[in-house]
């Protein structure tokens, strides 16, 4: 699949998320088995190539509070790196696709913000993509990765993220796709999602996406120069071995536990492709919302007021 994709910095479910976006666009923008060109003696499709992508994103220091108390502030400095590589399509209508991604969130954080200094993980995809008829097509993928607080990675921090989307092209411009998405190590709300989205184009040049886990307007200035405006979910759930407050009062034990972390970005980007094998993306807003949930000891660490972020990833292709 050459379709271009924009994606949540990060893997597991962020990452699967965004194959739900591409699976609810148009067909035609994808690369339907009636279409498919005759593999290279390497086995992939001619037009389908190894994608290398990485990515960074700072969050600015904001306030924090917890059960009404307020429990300092932090920043979160961001990177994060995937390698995709299409395999051979399965009798003309599977294109399963392997990945491998990590992710890394570093956390400046005061001396009473009872959270971790680091954020991790490690994982795999495997996805397959088939078009069932002219209108509907299936998307399918299971992502087993590490996901731990601290500088190790720990058997604890092991889960499986599912996601599974049907989509239908209701018009050459309008397609919507339905599924859910699961993870396994989440405790709380993320633990399984119901997925809707939806894709317009209005006009010539003009892109409208709504639902998860982007919602957003492109205008394609050029050929090669997009303009965004985008609300997008960052996410992604961690094991804590150790309480990285321990001393702290008004506040559970949160050693041996789950923590979800969930932000909400608001604001405009542009993208760049300089080439059909290098693109770029730049964006900066504003973080409304910044949560880091320890669902089983019921404490939940929220943002009280906006944050300011800026971000921006490389994509090659080859």
């Amino acid at each position: 699949m050459n379709q271009r994709l924009r994606r949540l910095p990060f893997c597991s479910l962020p990452a699967l998320a965004l194959w739900a976006t591409l699976a609810a666009l148009p067909l035609t923008a994808q690369n339907p088995a009636s279409a498919a060109p005759v593999p290279p003696p390497s086995g992939r499709p001619a037009d389908s190539h190894v994608t290398l992508k990485f990515n960074t994103a700072f969050t600015g220091d904001t306030p924090f509070a917890a059960r009404g108390t307020s429990v300092g502030s932090f920043s979160v400095a961001q990177f994060g790196a995937e390698l995709a590589v299409p395999l051979a399509p399965v009798g003309g209508k599977l294109y399963p696709v392997v990945s491998l991604s990590y992710r890394d969130y570093s956390l400046d954080r005061d001396a009473d913000t009872p959270l971790p200094d680091r954020l991790k993980s490690l994982g795999a995809a495997f996805t397959v993509f088939t078009k069932l008829d002219a209108d509907w097509s299936l998307l399918a993928s299971v992502s087993p990765g590490v996901h731990n607080s601290g500088t190790a990675f720990s058997s604890k921090g092991f889960g499986v993220g599912v996601i599974a989307i049907a989509s239908r092209k209701f018009t050459p411009n309008f397609g919507a796709g339905f599924g859910f998405v699961y993870d396994s190590l989440s405790k709380g709300t993320g633990r399984i999602i119901p997925v809707a989205t939806f894709n317009w184009t209005p006009a010539p040049g003009w892109r409208v996406s709504l639902g998860f886990p982007r919602t957003g307007v492109v205008y394609t200035f050029r050929p090669e120069l997009d303009f965004e405006f985008t609300a997008e979910a960052d996410f992604g759930s961690f094991y804590v071995t150790d309480d990285p407050l321990p001393a702290g009062r008004n506040k559970p034990a949160l050693n041996r536990t789950r923590l979800e972390y969930q932000a909400v970005r608001v604001g405009p980007a542009i993208a760049w492709r300089a080439s059909p094998t290098l693109s770029a993306r730049a964006s900066v807003g504003a973080v409304p919302v910044l949560n880091a949930d320890y669902h089983q000891r019921n404490y939940r660490v929220k943002s009280e007021r906006t944050a300011p972020y800026a971000s921006a990833a490389v994509e090659w292709k080859f």
